[in-house]
């Protein structure tokens, strides 16, 4: 696996418990922030080699 999998699988299992309601919305976001971060550096190199906007993570979005 790669430490992007292993994030996300960290993201997901901090969304699945907040929707739980098992922990809180600063705890879903301090164990989801790795994630965004490596989200958004990838979205960005993606974004200037085919020339368009990155794509931007919404926390808000993802907790839904």
């Amino acid at each position: 696996m790669t430490i992007n999998d292993e994030l996300r699988m960290q993201a997901e299992q901090a969304r699945a418990e907040y929707r739980k309601g098992m922990i809180s919305r600063e705890e879903a976001k301090k164990r989801i922030d790795p994630f965004k971060a490596a989200f958004e550096a990838k979205a960005k190199e993606l974004a200037k080699k085919y020339g368009v906007r990155a794509q931007k993570f919404s926390l808000t979005a993802y907790l839904r």
